[in-house]
């Protein structure tokens, strides 16, 4: 949507600006579902608000009463110049390979032309897709599984021009805000549910999991890795939004931080391949023991990353009001 509208902003950028990184458990969302929903980030619709927040960006969010209303709203801004983010449910999306309903995602609505939608999705999913309307509608108006949000769009006003003349500026100027903020979250205690706290939960948790299914614990794997959802994908994102940030700002306190997460992504990887691969284990107990010592480790090396992150920032920008 920035990009469209004048800001060639890169993801990571993005998503330091936002303060996408964090670790969130939640509960089984029904039956038959033996595990958590363990995810490496915050809300999307709130990393996007915190984004656009930083930037200066006027980010509008409306919720249609039903697919009719919806379609109208999005044609209407479509006609206007905009692109729409629009949440969907993964299911009922004809290009998506997953037959499982998952609606914590976004797709940026380009152009509807009666019968077909013209959507961007990410690069996993290969990008511009067309697809049915009927498609979208249903993908839209779903109220099932993980944090539906039905009939949900967002779009961006004309930027502030000082981003499209000064972007580079802007960027420096709210690097250091953005990293103190997310670090001063990620150090803080926000109980079993978020945070480092929660990936401590999730440790000790995994260690129990003898009963699950070899299926569903090597399924946890492939989705922090194939869904995008997990700790290694936004810990890459993360280590490249500070990489940015390094040449962006020539600050070379940031190099510390760099290769702190580019060995907290190394970590991630590697729990990652021991659920991929628990169920050809010959010790699945001692596996799982293996798994809760990896997340463990990483809740403590993240800790230390961000309490260093905090240290310097709180020096560039002082301590928050």
């Amino acid at each position: 949507m920035l990009h469209h509208a004048g800001a060639d902003i890169s993801e990571p950028m993005l998503f330091g600006l936002g303060q996408g990184i964090d670790f969130q458990y939640w509960d089984a969302p029904g039956p038959g579902r033996g595990t958590p929903m363990l995810t490496g980030r915050i809300g999307p619709a709130l990393l996007s608000r915190n984004a656009c927040s930083a930037l200066g960006v006027d980010l509008r969010e409306s919720r249609a009463s039903d697919p009719e209303a919806a379609r109208a709203a999005a044609a209407e801004l479509l006609e206007g110049g905009h692109v729409v983010g629009v949440s969907v449910d993964i299911f009922y999306l004809d290009y998506f390979s997953s037959r499982s309903h998952f609606a914590s995602h976004y797709i940026a609505l380009y152009g509807l032309d009666g019968s077909f939608a013209h959507v961007v999705d990410t690069d996993q999913q290969g990008g511009a897709q067309t697809l049915p309307e009927d498609s979208l509608r249903r993908a839209r108006d779903s109220g099932e599984g993980f944090l539906p949000s039905p009939n949900l769009q967002l779009y961006v006003e004309r930027l502030p021009r000082r981003l499209t003349d000064d972007l580079d500026a802007v960027l420096r100027e709210q690097i250091w805000s953005a990293v103190r903020s997310t670090a001063q979250r990620m150090v803080g205690d926000r109980g079993q549910r978020s945070g480092l706290g929660a990936l401590r939960r999730a440790a000790t948790e995994i260690a129990d999991w003898k009963d699950v299914p070899d299926e569903l614990v090597a399924g946890v794997g492939r989705f922090w890795r194939f869904a995008g959802t997990g700790g290694a994908n936004f810990r890459r994102l993360y280590r490249e939004f500070l990489t940015e940030a390094r040449r962006r700002s020539g600050d070379a306190t940031l190099d510390e931080a760099v290769d702190d997460f580019a060995d907290v992504e190394r970590q991630w990887d590697k729990a990652i391949e021991l659920l991929m691969s628990y169920p050809a284990a010959v010790d699945r107990h001692g596996r799982l023991a293996d798994v809760e010592a990896r997340l463990t480790a990483i809740a403590d090396a993240e800790r230390s990353a961000f309490e260093r992150l905090l240290t310097v920032a709180t020096k560039r920008v002082g301590e928050p009001a």
